[in-house]
Formats: C-alpha cells, structure tokens, sequence
C-alpha cells in the first residue's frame, strides 16, 4: 500500500498553485497596461504577445512544480486556472486601471526626459545649419565657388 500525501501538505500545493494563477494575472494585466500605454505597431505586438508567452510558460511550470514537488497532479492545474480566473475577475478591475495610468505616466516621464536630453542636440543642429549656410552663401553658393565672373553672352542671340 502507497502512502498518500497528508490533506494539509495537498492543501498548501492548492494554495500555492492558486497563488501562482494570481500571479500570472498580474503579469498578464502588466503586459497589457505596458502595450497599451506604448502602442507598438501591429507586427511588434504580435511578436510581443509570443515572447511574453515564452517567458511566461516557464515561470507558470516552476510555479506548479513547486506547488505540486514535481508530481503530476490534476488539482494544481485547476487550483492555477481558479486562481487566474478569480484574478481576472475580482482583481483586475480593481488593479488593470492603476497599471495602465501608471505605464501611461512613466512612459510620458520617459518620453519627456528624453525630449529634455534631446533639446540641446536640437539647438547646437540648428547653430551648426545656420553657420553652414552662412558660410555657403559667403561663397557664392553650395559648391564654394563665387570668384569667377559669369559667361559672356553669345554673340547674335540678342
């Protein structure tokens, strides 16, 4: 006769993989409050949605490995798609709102700090423009001629 797991060690393997199935709510509702506020093109988010997949899978398999101790069991998995479901419906309206208004005000941090370190690129662009043109026209035009007088007009052709 094989010994059976105590309730209480099943239990805890319950727990956890229900609390690995919130987890991956929240990941999965961070994934998509940082696509929204980004707005990668159509291609981009396709190839996106599959890495966050990738990486995901792996984090969802140690989550139930260390849940269950490596042993193929059947409540893990629903435990992990309970505790997902519940996520994703008491947790994720409360929480997708909050994601999404915070990766909109970090990436527009972002966004501005960038255009902030970008100015004084802009504006030593512009001097320069401005010197070379200056300098052209002093020339006499883009190819730093100007010296030389005009051809004559032909003969007859007035």
């Amino acid at each position: 006769m094989e010994l059976q797991e105590p309730v209480l060690v099943q239990g805890i393997a319950f727990v956890v993989a229900a609390l690995t199935g919130v987890a991956v709510g929240m990941v999965t509702d961070a994934y998509r409050a940082l696509a929204q506020a980004l707005r990668p093109p159509r291609p981009a988010r396709h190839a996106l949605d599959v890495l966050f997949v990738v990486v995901l899978t792996p984090i969802v398999a140690a989550g139930l490995l260390a849940s269950n101790w490596g042993a193929l069991r059947v409540y893990p998995l629903a435990a992990l798609a309970l505790g997902f479901g519940l996520y994703l419906a008491l947790g994720s309206p409360l929480v997708l709102p909050f994601l999404c208004w915070l990766a909109a005000g970090v990436v527009g941090a972002l966004t501005g700090l960038g255009r902030l370190a970008a100015w004084p690129v802009k504006r030593l662009r512009a001097a320069a423009a401005r010197v070379i043109r200056a300098t052209r026209q002093r020339r006499g035009g883009p190819r730093g001629g100007g010296t030389e007088d005009p051809a004559p007009p032909i003969p007859g052709s007035e």
